[in-house]
């Protein structure tokens, strides 16, 4: 598969830095893609050089063999993917990597039964053992064990159709999972906890969208999300500026729930996206916690780190990186949180402060459902109401 993984990670290198037109310290990059976007450090080299064979990335500057700057031409995203596609086609994928590819595609629409997904999804009948070896191992296919038969699907089904789980959820399961994923559509970035068994197997199956952030306490602290009340392409073709949204959700609940801040509410966390979104200040006044505090912002391209504006001063000053797609990031962010919940009130740099506190790593919803462990995992009844609705079965009894 390494010709679809080194696309795929240079697809991801690439929506991190559009927009930010120079790169001047590659080798940071380097370090933020490997914690944040699982792009190797051995391979970085290979995909800025796949960016600049398509066009992506220009003058590229290298010191002692190290790529160390380069500039970005990255285009919007249906012209992006359009292209990586066809970089990809060109490097002469294997067979087995053109199956991969049709069979994620098939499932992330919707779960099939094990026995019917070959016919259905067009895939040598022969080389299904293989692709599912891969695919679970890879966690791009995931089951569900039923009695009649198990049932296959992909996590990009619930990242992609949250509305459509959330209603199967809600017509066809359990009263336990019908109230989970109520709670979290009633707290977009709901933090999940040992208390919320199913919500963590939900998580662990990726029939959630939760990224994590680090607690103060150093645990990796998912915060769960239904986003099915926006466009349906920013869950596809333009997912890098929701899942840019949804870190900056779990960085306020974060700082909301586990940052010294629960006596805030939600307006008071808007009124903190709104602070930097506003053109007159876009900045917070230097602090010393600030490099701590939004290196989680820093790391996705959304803040910039100025020097501290005071005399002889030696903190930094967190600036908003004004691009259309962070713009568009914070403002989605902003209309999660508002769902459902009151909104009043202002607040200032201190408090903005501590509603944007989080740790300094960062986990996207595909590495934590690959990192999630669920304590107790929801049983076969439970699941299978939805899986047989979701197949068309008709509404279990």
């Amino acid at each position: 598969m390494a010709d679809t993984q080194l696309i795929g990670m240079a697809g991801s290198l690439a929506a991190l830095v559009r927009g930010q037109e120079v790169i001047d310290d590659a080798q940071a990059l380097r370090a933020v893609a490997a914690e944040q976007l699982d792009v190797n450090q051995f391979a970085f080299d290979a995909v800025v050089e796949a960016l600049a064979e398509i066009g992506f990335v220009e003058g590229v500057r290298r010191t002692k063999g190290k790529i160390v700057g380069f500039t970005e031409n990255v285009p919007y995203y249906g012209d992006l993917y359009a292209q990586l596609g066809a970089a990809w086609r060109a490097r002469g994928p294997s067979e087995i990597e053109e199956q991969m590819v049709m069979l994620v595609d098939h499932l992330s629409e919707g779960p099939t039964a094990e026995e019917e997904v070959a016919d259905e999804a067009g895939l040598d009948s022969s080389a299904m053992s293989q692709l599912l070896e891969v695919g679970e191992r890879a966690e791009l296919v995931k089951r569900i064990q039923l009695p009649d038969g198990d049932v296959l699907y992909s996590p990009f089904f619930g990242f992609e159709n949250p509305q459509v789980i959330s209603d199967l959820v809600r017509d066809h399961g359990a009263g336990e999972l019908a109230a989970a994923f109520a709670a979290v559509s009633g707290e977009q970035g709901l933090p999940v906890g040992d208390t919320q068994p199913l919500l963590q197997d939900a998580i662990a199956r990726g029939l959630l969208m939760a990224p994590s952030v680090k607690r103060p306490d150093g645990v990796m602290q998912p915060f769960a999300s239904l986003p099915y009340t926006l466009d349906r392409e920013l869950l596809r073709g333009r997912k890098p500026v929701l899942e840019k949204a949804l870190a900056v959700l779990a960085c306020l609940r974060c700082g909301q729930h586990f940052g010294g801040a629960t006596g805030l509410s939600a307006g008071a966390m808007v009124n903190s996206i709104d602070k930097l979104l506003d053109p007159h200040q876009g900045f917070l006044r230097p602090h010393g916690s600030h490099a701590r505090q939004y290196h989680l912002l820093l790391s996705n391209g959304l803040l910039a780190f100025d020097p501290d504006t005071r005399p002889d001063g030696k903190w930094v000053t967190p600036r908003f990186i004004d691009t259309p797609d962070n713009r568009e990031a914070m403002q989605i962010a902003r209309d999660l949180i508002t769902f459902g919940e009151q909104l009043s009130g202002r607040v200032g740099d201190e408090q903005a402060r501590q509603m944007l506190a989080a740790g300094q790593s960062f986990a996207a919803p595909m590495q934590t459902m690959h990192r999630t462990r669920a304590k107790a995992p929801v049983s076969v009844k439970q699941w299978q109401a939805v899986a047989n609705a979701a197949l068309g079965r008709g509404r279990a009894r």
